[in-house]
């Protein structure tokens, strides 16, 4: 499994992810305030709000990783990794740009991935982690975090 990719992948989804979700935990704090017959009462919103509170810090550790991981990434392979993963930008763009062939552009894209594959290991993000934290996720369904369904 190529977690690496996963992360760079997921990562803004996992930041908007965890935006929408405190916004749906405002939402339970502002209902369970302004009425009484909530679901399942008091605890019922507790524990709602408890559930949703430890999904936002689960996606902001997963985005916080990628962002601590890309600082020790090289500067030139940072940027490449950004143009691509972040901001979405056509490898065959990223050619004609800096005037270098698409072999080129898969190429260092290669040793990019595989430098921040050594960083994630080096903030201690190893494939295990990976698994025990986000495995039952499903990454090709809508965020916000879903876990799949068994």
């Amino acid at each position: 499994m190529k977690y690496e990719l996963v992360m760079l992948r997921n990562a803004i989804r996992m930041k908007n992810s965890a935006k929408i979700l405190t916004e749906e935990m405002k939402l339970i704090a502002l209902k369970s305030y302004s009425t009484v017959n909530w679901r399942d009462g008091t605890m019922g919103q507790i524990e709602a709000i408890g559930k949703i509170s430890q999904q936002i810090e689960d996606c902001n550790i997963f985005y916080n990783s990628v962002k601590k991981a890309l600082l020790i990434v090289p500067k030139g392979y940072r940027a490449l990794l950004v143009a691509v993963y972040f901001k979405n930008v056509d490898r065959q763009e990223l050619a004609s740009k800096y005037k270098v062939s698409l072999s080129t552009v898969y190429r260092k894209l290669l040793y990019a991935r595989e430098s921040f594959l050594s960083a994630l290991r080096s903030i201690g993000c190893s494939e295990e982690w990976f698994l025990t934290n986000y495995g039952e996720l499903d990454f090709a369904e809508n965020l916000p975090y879903r876990k799949r369904k068994r």
